[in-house]
Protein backbone atom coordinates (compact mmCIF):
# COMPACT_ATOMS: atom_id res chain seq x y z
CA UNK A 1 0.00 0.00 0.00
CA UNK A 2 1.06 3.64 -0.69
CA UNK A 3 1.99 5.81 2.33
CA UNK A 4 1.09 9.06 1.29
CA UNK A 5 2.22 12.16 3.10
CA UNK A 6 -0.08 14.82 4.67
CA UNK A 7 0.82 17.53 1.25
CA UNK A 8 -0.19 14.71 -1.30
CA UNK A 9 -3.16 13.70 0.20
CA UNK A 10 -4.09 17.25 0.29
CA UNK A 11 -3.53 17.42 -3.40
CA UNK A 12 -5.75 14.84 -4.25
CA UNK A 13 -8.88 16.36 -2.28
CA UNK A 14 -8.19 19.46 -3.78
CA UNK A 15 -7.92 17.87 -7.22
CA UNK A 16 -11.06 16.08 -6.22
CA UNK A 17 -12.84 18.82 -5.50
CA UNK A 18 -11.86 20.43 -8.38
CA UNK A 19 -13.25 17.60 -10.35
CA UNK A 20 -16.39 17.92 -8.78
CA UNK A 21 -17.26 21.43 -9.60
CA UNK A 22 -15.59 21.89 -12.66
CA UNK A 23 -18.81 21.35 -14.58
CA UNK A 24 -20.74 24.47 -12.55
CA UNK A 25 -17.42 26.55 -11.98
CA UNK A 26 -14.28 27.85 -12.80
CA UNK A 27 -12.71 26.70 -10.40
CA UNK A 28 -9.25 28.79 -9.20
CA UNK A 29 -6.32 27.37 -6.83
CA UNK A 30 -4.66 29.69 -4.41
CA UNK A 31 -1.62 27.88 -4.43
CA UNK A 32 1.28 29.64 -4.65
CA UNK A 33 4.96 29.00 -3.33
CA UNK A 34 5.84 30.31 0.03
CA UNK A 35 2.41 32.34 0.81
CA UNK A 36 -0.40 31.62 2.59
CA UNK A 37 -3.85 32.09 1.81
CA UNK A 38 -6.46 30.79 4.58
CA UNK A 39 -8.36 29.16 1.41
CA UNK A 40 -7.55 26.95 -1.62
CA UNK A 41 -9.53 27.41 -4.05
CA UNK A 42 -12.27 30.13 -5.43
CA UNK A 43 -14.93 29.95 -7.31
CA UNK A 44 -16.14 32.03 -10.03
CA UNK A 45 -18.96 33.29 -7.72
CA UNK A 46 -16.30 34.01 -5.47
CA UNK A 47 -16.82 31.56 -2.77
CA UNK A 48 -13.42 30.84 -0.88
CA UNK A 49 -13.09 26.97 -0.30
CA UNK A 50 -11.15 25.58 2.39
CA UNK A 51 -10.36 22.08 1.04
CA UNK A 52 -9.49 19.68 4.01
CA UNK A 53 -8.72 15.37 3.32
CA UNK A 54 -8.38 12.66 5.62
CA UNK A 55 -8.25 9.02 6.00
CA UNK A 56 -10.17 7.18 8.60
CA UNK A 57 -8.71 6.63 12.03
CA UNK A 58 -9.81 3.89 14.94
CA UNK A 59 -10.30 5.41 18.11
CA UNK A 60 -11.10 3.89 21.57
CA UNK A 61 -12.84 5.26 24.64
CA UNK A 62 -11.70 2.84 27.44
CA UNK A 63 -14.83 2.21 30.19
CA UNK A 64 -14.37 -0.12 33.09
CA UNK A 65 -15.93 -3.02 31.66
CA UNK A 66 -15.53 -2.53 27.90
CA UNK A 67 -13.44 -0.80 25.32
CA UNK A 68 -15.31 0.80 22.61
CA UNK A 69 -14.25 1.68 18.91
CA UNK A 70 -15.43 3.82 16.29
CA UNK A 71 -13.72 5.31 12.93
CA UNK A 72 -14.00 9.04 12.36
CA UNK A 73 -12.02 11.90 9.94
CA UNK A 74 -9.97 14.39 11.66
CA UNK A 75 -9.15 17.45 10.77
CA UNK A 76 -6.89 20.19 11.32
CA UNK A 77 -7.53 24.43 10.89
CA UNK A 78 -4.39 26.31 11.52
CA UNK A 79 -5.68 29.55 13.68
CA UNK A 80 -5.63 32.01 10.57
CA UNK A 81 -8.02 29.72 9.02
CA UNK A 82 -10.30 30.31 12.09
CA UNK A 83 -11.70 33.16 11.31
CA UNK A 84 -15.38 33.45 10.46
CA UNK A 85 -14.50 35.38 7.12
CA UNK A 86 -11.62 33.63 6.01
CA UNK A 87 -13.69 31.22 3.57
CA UNK A 88 -17.45 30.73 3.00
CA UNK A 89 -17.08 26.78 3.29
CA UNK A 90 -14.97 24.20 4.41
CA UNK A 91 -15.19 21.33 2.39
CA UNK A 92 -14.00 17.89 4.01
CA UNK A 93 -12.81 15.27 1.61
CA UNK A 94 -13.49 11.68 3.28
CA UNK A 95 -11.58 8.80 2.35
CA UNK A 96 -12.43 5.38 4.18
CA UNK A 97 -8.72 3.52 3.10
CA UNK A 98 -5.34 4.78 3.46
CA UNK A 99 -4.84 3.91 -0.30
CA UNK A 100 -7.23 6.14 -1.54
CA UNK A 101 -8.54 3.25 -3.47
CA UNK A 102 -12.11 4.00 -2.65
CA UNK A 103 -15.07 7.11 -3.34
CA UNK A 104 -14.31 9.46 -0.50
CA UNK A 105 -17.34 10.60 1.25
CA UNK A 106 -17.49 14.95 0.55
CA UNK A 107 -19.07 17.60 3.01
CA UNK A 108 -19.52 21.08 1.99
CA UNK A 109 -19.92 22.81 5.26
CA UNK A 110 -20.63 26.73 5.81
CA UNK A 111 -17.63 27.80 7.51
CA UNK A 112 -20.10 29.47 10.40
CA UNK A 113 -20.95 26.01 11.48
CA UNK A 114 -17.18 25.45 12.60
CA UNK A 115 -17.19 28.74 14.58
CA UNK A 116 -16.51 27.99 18.48
CA UNK A 117 -14.86 24.93 17.70
CA UNK A 118 -10.88 24.47 18.21
CA UNK A 119 -8.17 24.02 15.43
CA UNK A 120 -9.21 20.34 15.53
CA UNK A 121 -12.61 19.05 14.43
CA UNK A 122 -14.30 15.58 13.16
CA UNK A 123 -16.66 13.85 11.48
CA UNK A 124 -17.75 10.03 12.89
CA UNK A 125 -17.26 7.61 10.39
CA UNK A 126 -20.63 6.02 11.31
CA UNK A 127 -23.32 8.51 11.51
CA UNK A 128 -25.64 5.51 12.57
CA UNK A 129 -24.33 5.52 16.72
CA UNK A 130 -26.18 7.92 18.98
CA UNK A 131 -24.47 11.53 19.03
CA UNK A 132 -21.97 10.86 16.58
CA UNK A 133 -23.58 12.36 13.43
CA UNK A 134 -22.50 15.66 13.51
CA UNK A 135 -21.81 17.78 10.08
CA UNK A 136 -23.65 15.02 8.28
CA UNK A 137 -26.35 16.57 7.23
CA UNK A 138 -23.87 18.74 4.56
CA UNK A 139 -23.04 15.59 3.11
CA UNK A 140 -22.86 15.88 -0.97
CA UNK A 141 -24.28 19.67 -0.65
CA UNK A 142 -22.24 20.86 -3.50
CA UNK A 143 -25.65 23.25 -4.26
CA UNK A 144 -24.70 25.31 -1.36
CA UNK A 145 -21.89 26.74 -2.95
CA UNK A 146 -23.80 28.16 -5.98
CA UNK A 147 -26.18 30.14 -3.53
CA UNK A 148 -25.71 33.97 -3.70
CA UNK A 149 -24.81 35.32 -0.08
Amino acid sequence: MLERSLVELGYVGELYVMAKLIRDFNIVSVKVPQQFFSYDLITNNNKRLEVKTATTIRSSRKHPKKTYYSDKWEFRRNPRQLHEQACHFVVCVCFKSKDLSDEPRCFVIPVSELQGHSEVFMISANPKRKGEHKFWEYEDRWELIAKNG
